[in-house]
């Protein structure tokens, strides 16, 4: 009898499952978002990596996702915030939603970078979205979340 055949078998089964798991662990933290209160509707998904060059990689992509001149009360835009173990809450930029030709597609995405560790992401509505400090108006945030080092 010929035990290639099933020794190739398991092989190949070792190098997919241990291959599946690097790129999933190579991904950054999971980030979980509870549902909002303001916008329930809204489903966030985010990823969180540390780049060659040492930054911190944050995408944020957020479906279903009401414009914020809907909120009440109305606001012109939505900001992300990260948390960071030494510099505490930081505007990186702003959530846009993507307008379709008539309407809102409820989609939104943002993709920014910071050089401190983040902990944590928010996403507040603003009037402006160059302010430096977090409004009353927090339309989701993440649990804490860990980046390995």
């Amino acid at each position: 009898m010929n035990q290639f055949p099933l020794f190739k078998k398991h092989l190949f089964s070792f190098v997919f499952v241990l291959s599946v798991g690097f790129l999933v662990g190579s991904c950054g933290p999971k980030v979980y978002f509870p549902v909002s209160s303001v916008v329930p509707a809204a489903e966030p998904k985010a990823a969180v990596k540390k780049t060659k060059e040492g930054a911190y990689e944050v995408k944020l992509d957020v479906t279903n996702l009401a414009l914020p001149e809907r909120l009440s009360p109305p606001k012109r835009s939505y900001v992300v915030w990260v948390n960071t173990e030494r510099q505490g809450v930081v505007n990186i930029g702003e959530l846009r939603n993507r307008r379709g030709m008539l309407a809102n597609t409820g989609k939104a995405n943002f993709v920014g970078s910071l050089s401190e560790k983040p902990t944590q992401i928010i996403v507040t509505a603003e009037n402006d979205p160059s302010v430096q400090f977090t409004g009353a108006h927090t339309v989701f945030r993440s649990d804490i979340f860990y980046i390995k080092k």
